[in-house]
């Protein structure tokens, strides 16, 4: 029987970057209704428990990282991903601020500033940033470059679909070691992906 990966032939990666397709629900337990723009309306989702039996350790090389976007008020359940994959959590990695598409007239003409970012719902605070998370296993693998910053403001897009600077940053934090993207929607020169939705939003090249 093919299992989840068979089509990655035994590779083992030491940078795996993921997008996981997670189940939302509301604070009260209820799940979102069509018109609150849940990941349903846009993909098929997985949950916790499906995707903890995706046997990533098995494509994970002894010492490699996990970069795992995540959903602010289910970080915990972030986290016990990275543990069902073999990993252990290290650190928030980036914080993605999410503008308005830019247009040419977006910026002022005497500062150059643009509008502050769109300010979401949130039961505390109104949310303004999406988290991603670090992972290690073993070793992890050594920070090449620590001029790369946090923050990442960049616009938004399709639903859910994450800044390209990303694999640029990535590639200057850790290098160019064997890498992957799980739950992929582009492609990009040097990684291989995996996904039901490889190619959607075509490929990276910046």
């Amino acid at each position: 029987m093919d299992t989840p990966f068979a089509s990655l032939a035994g590779k083992r990666f030491q940078l795996l970057y993921a997008d996981p397709a997670w189940q939302t629900v509301l604070w009260s337990g209820a799940q979102r209704t069509p018109t609150q723009k849940q990941g349903e309306d846009h993909y098929p989702t997985m949950s916790i428990d499906d995707m903890k039996a995706l046997p990533v350790a098995e494509i994970s090389a002894s010492n490699a990282v996990l970069v795992m976007w995540a959903i602010g008020s289910h970080l915990d359940q972030a986290i016990e991903l990275g543990r069902a994959w073999g990993f252990v959590y290290v650190t928030d990695l980036f914080y993605w601020a999410k503008q308005r598409q830019l247009r040419p007239n977006q910026a002022d003409l005497f500062t150059d500033d643009v509008p502050p970012c769109p300010i979401g719902m949130g039961k505390y605070t109104r949310k303004q940033v999406e988290p991603c998370l670090l992972f290690k296993r073993g070793k992890g693998l050594r920070v090449l470059d620590h001029g790369v910053p946090q923050l990442i403001v960049e616009p938004k897009r399709e639903h859910s679909r994450k800044p390209d600077r990303v694999y640029s940053d990535l590639e200057s934090l850790f290098g160019f070691f064997p890498r992957i993207e799980l739950f992929a929607r582009s492609t990009r020169e040097g990684w291989s992906s995996w996904g039901n939705q490889v190619g959607k939003h075509g490929e990276v090249t910046a």
